[in-house]
């Protein structure tokens, strides 16, 4: 049949199948979905959670291409002080999670303590996921 990026999301996120895990201590990292047209004038896209739990997360589209220096809000966070590059190494510890991440595990602990809250918090990042789907759709028209 016809297989689109959702139907990939909604695979991604299937907890009876097992494909998705969020317990017994493992869970599924990070889940990303491509759309590779055929016609190589065409970018592709690339839809990443970047954050565990495919079924609580939101798929965020990404398109590289040369020339283009990316958002403050993805690059990888840096540490003053690191203590991974002091001698001796890893005297102290520091937060290292990313500023998107840390968001995504607040959203998460108000999915669990306020199921009405949670499930408008998930809807709303649904539709801004159907959002980066429709502008998917447009770009490679």
């Amino acid at each position: 049949g016809h297989i689109t990026a959702e139907t990939f999301m909604a695979i991604l996120r299937d907890k009876a199948s097992g494909i998705c895990v969020d317990s017994e201590g493992f869970r599924t990292a990070g889940s990303m979905v491509s759309v590779l047209p055929r016609d190589p004038t065409l970018p592709c896209v690339h839809f990443f959670t970047a954050t565990p739990d495919p079924s609580r997360s939101v798929f965020k589209p990404f398109v590289f291409v040369a020339g283009r220096k990316p958002a403050p809000q993805v690059r990888s966070p840096t540490v003053r002080d690191d203590p991974a590059k002091k001698i001796p190494r890893f005297q102290s510890t520091v937060d290292r999670r990313h500023e998107l991440y840390r968001r995504h595990q607040a959203a998460l602990e108000l999915m669990e303590r306020d199921q009405e809250r949670g499930q408008k918090l998930l809807q709303t990042l649904r539709d801004l996921e159907k959002q980066g789907l429709e502008g998917m759709n447009a770009l490679l028209a």
